[in-house]
């Protein structure tokens, strides 16, 4: 379990190859805590992922402010392992009888003081023979259950219903359960799943920090130059994917709103690009909304991909999915202003927020759980928030900020400061803390 000086940690992930691993959601988390453990240079995360999946992890951590083989190593089941424990057990022709190999090679092969389960539904970590940390990200559906196809999700054998049951007895397996914030672990982890209030450890996000993915920002401020600086990583990678219609475009002289998101029943990206429709086709004001949101065309779930269609704005509203963490960073630097349109996240405030107030931009949030959780330290935020249902509101409020955009990250900046002064470092030690059982003893 040490390597050199280091206590190894391992990262459990059933994702499958072929899978989504990119700068977002759980996957961003692990990069955060990676770059946190390399900071202090206390440990080195084990990922373990299945076979075929290994590189393309290692593709998205080798961007990371972190070096590999000393502060993180993926591992995947060997070929020669998988045909050995077939021959004994049987084909692996399942997400069972897979995830059942890849915990026999972890117990055999990945010496590690714990580890860090990414997912409750990954039910494999029951097999690991180490102690265990479980994350709870959230059980979002069980709160808003409208938008989901009630069959595959909510019949006798819905995928939710299933889920409640199976992430249950996963996080009920470990030996500490990580929650985001405290809304999650109250709400989710014992009201919803009935866990023991004692396994749940509240550990907040650090807020991320992008600007030493930029270099040439200083102190946190928007210049003419450092904005075509990164309008110039933008149209660079126009270029590279042939996407013709931005290989030239003036990103730091074109007033944009960012909206940095996945696009699910919660994320209310719709009403966001509605209020950019309102003031571009109704108003004629001179704005374009980029977002990382992919556009999911035929979803009924979602106003978004309709409202693009419908009214022709796919050269107004522009979406960016899967970008690599530098373009990720600019987009946030040139852009105007951000939104957070989303009814409920299961962090203490939201990313956008952080990133963005990072590299210098403002960021309007509509409220939900994370952000008043976020407010009872930063009551100061409110003129900033909306009411995420209320889209004249939301109107309101960008058409405010774009007056003054420096005025309203001034406002912000000041909180921003507050919660970096717990970094990744912090949480990436609470992690792994409460994987190995170092807290435990440590409470004893």
């Amino acid at each position: 379990m040490l390597e050199g000086n280091r206590t190894a940690i391992g990262v459990w992930s059933e994702l499958p190859p072929g899978a989504r691993w990119a700068n977002e959601g759980i996957s961003r988390i692990v990069g955060f805590l990676i770059e946190g453990g390399a900071e202090t240079g206390d440990y080195i995360f084990r990922v373990l992922v299945p076979r075929g999946m290994a590189e393309t992890v290692r593709e998205d951590l080798r961007t990371l402010l972190a070096k590999e083989g000393v502060d993180w190593i993926v591992d995947e089941p060997s070929e020669a392992f998988e045909a050995e424990w077939a021959r004994e057990h049987g084909p692996i022709s399942d997400k069972s009888s897979l995830a059942a190999s890849m915990a026999a090679y972890a117990n055999a092969h990945i010496d590690v003081a714990g580890w860090i389960n990414t997912f409750p539904h990954f039910t494999g970590s029951r097999l690991l023979d180490r102690r265990k940390a479980v994350l709870l990200p959230d059980a979002i559906p069980y709160d808003f259950p409208i938008g989901w196809d009630y069959n595959h999700y909510w019949g006798p054998q819905g995928e939710w219903v299933r889920w409640k049951t199976i992430a249950r007895d996963t996080l009920s397996d470990g030996q500490a359960v990580i929650a985001h914030s405290k809304h999650v672990a109250r709400r989710h982890g014992v009201k919803l799943l009935g866990l023991d209030e004692s396994l749940i450890r509240v550990v907040p996000h650090a807020p991320p920090d992008l600007a030493p993915i930029l270099p040439f920002i200083k102190d946190r401020r928007k210049t003419p130059e450092t904005r075509r600086l990164a309008a110039n990583i933008l149209r660079d990678y126009a270029a590279t994917k042939g996407l013709d219609y931005l290989r030239a475009f003036p990103f730091e002289e074109t007033p944009f709103v960012m909206v940095a998101t996945q696009d699910r029943v919660t994320k209310n990206v719709g009403r966001a690009a509605e209020v950019v429709r309102r003031l571009v086709r109704d108003e004629r004001r001179n704005l374009k909304l980029f977002t990382t949101a992919p556009l999911h065309h035929g979803a009924g779930w979602t106003l978004f991909p309709g409202l693009v269609a419908d009214h022709q704005m796919q050269h107004d509203i522009v979406s960016m999915p899967d970008v690599p963490r530098d373009v990720h960073a600019a987009l946030f630097h040139c852009a105007t202003l951000t939104i957070h349109p989303t009814f409920y996240e299961g962090i203490v405030g939201t990313l956008t927020f952080y990133e963005a107030v990072s590299v210098g931009t403002p960021c309007i949030m509509g409220v939900g759980p994370h952000v008043r959780e976020l407010m009872e330290t930063a009551p100061e935020l409110e003129p900033l928030t909306f009411d995420p249902y209320d889209i004249p509101a939301m109107r309101k409020l960008v058409l405010d900020v774009l007056e003054d955009p420096e005025a309203a990250v001034a406002l912000q900046r000041p909180a921003y400061e507050r919660r970096r002064k717990r970094g990744w470092a912090a949480v990436a030690q609470a992690y792994a803390e409460a994987a190995a059982g170092f807290d435990d003893a440590a409470s004893s």
